[in-house]
């Protein structure tokens, strides 16, 4: 194999990396929201609790 097959290889299991880390940042993103989500939510179930 010449160096320019060795690159473009290189380059796309770089570009197939990068495409990963973009999901599992999204993925991170809306467990986040789904955590604050929830936080807000027990923290309204509490209210209600602590109002009783």
């Amino acid at each position: 194999m010449d160096i320019k097959e060795e690159l473009r290889k290189r380059d796309e299991l770089l570009a197939g990396y990068l495409k990963q880390i973009k999901i599992q940042e999204e993925f991170i993103q809306k467990q986040k929201e789904m955590i604050e989500y929830m936080e807000d939510h027990i923290s309204k179930i509490t209210d209600i609790i602590s109002g009783v």
